[in-house]
């Protein structure tokens, strides 16, 4: 279904205009039991809109997708709307196992081998 092009443009999109994130946060559940909960996800936006949706329909149209409205810079001026794609968890997982091989950017490349060392322990201790 994905070809190397496809993969490989994802990548460096992603290391170029992309944020990904992995956090462990203390959570409280109803009972008041207090657990580490993690979080990954990835935001990749961008002022040419087409670019974003073709990436969101190139993997399946998973996660979503939302309008930033312009904000206003040091300098007083509006940026201009970008349009955000977010991908979270089990779907991001999945992305990132494809793209993985394809990126270049080291910091990332850090996170991503985080998630997917977490998730891979996550689903052999089940």
């Amino acid at each position: 279904m994905f070809n190397v092009v496809n993969l490989s443009y994802c990548a460096s999109f992603i290391d170029a205009e992309g944020h990904i994130e992995f956090l462990i946060r203390p959570k409280k559940n109803g009972l008041g039991k207090i657990y580490n909960t993690h979080i990954y996800r990835m935001e990749v936006c961008n002022t040419d809109k087409e670019i974003i949706k073709g990436l969101w329909k190139d993997f399946g149209k998973q996660g979503s997708l939302f309008n930033r409205k312009p904000r206003i810079t040091e300098k007083g001026t509006l940026t201009k709307p970008q349009l955000v794609w977010n991908i979270s968890h089990r779907k991001f997982y999945r992305l990132l196992q494809l793209i993985y091989p394809f990126m270049r950017h080291k910091e990332k490349i850090k996170k991503t081998r985080e998630i997917l060392k977490w998730v891979r322990e996550k689903n052999v201790n089940k």
